[in-house]
């Protein structure tokens, strides 16, 4: 491994928060010492449950990896539910192109139906090929 950074919340270190239909950045890892052809492995898990439980309806998260800061383009799209409480986790690789770049964990959720619980993490690796 020639670089790695990650961002981690605990389960319990936080007060639980509901999503909403404005995105909100959960993590950002910034990557170094990228040479043309390296592979990046980014790594995501998000602790989450139903917001609206009572209601009998499934909870609804969208998740989404963007490069370049939490405006950038989306690399990783994915919509997840849950009827009680769920662990989303991906783990995904990219191959390097420069000598840094920046991923940002963000999510919403359209009818607000989602309560992050924890944990929830973000993490980065830059490997020779």
């Amino acid at each position: 491994m020639k670089f790695s950074d990650s961002q981690t919340t605990a389960a319990g270190t936080f007060v639980p928060f509901r999503l909403g239909p404005e995105p909100i950045v959960l993590g950002t890892v910034k990557l170094a010492a990228i040479a043309p052809g390296d592979r990046i492995v980014v790594r995501l898990e998000i602790g989450w449950a139903n917001a609206d439980l009572d209601a009998w309806d499934s909870g609804e998260m969208e998740m989404m990896l963007r490069e370049d800061g939490p405006d950038g383009k989306v690399v990783y799209w994915n919509m997840e539910s849950c009827f009680a409480k769920g662990r989303s986790s991906e783990q995904l690789t990219f191959t390097g192109t420069g000598p840094e770049q920046t991923y940002c964990l963000v999510v919403r959720s359209h009818e607000s139906r989602a309560l992050i619980i924890g944990p929830y993490s973000l993490q980065g690796s830059v490997y020779a090929p």
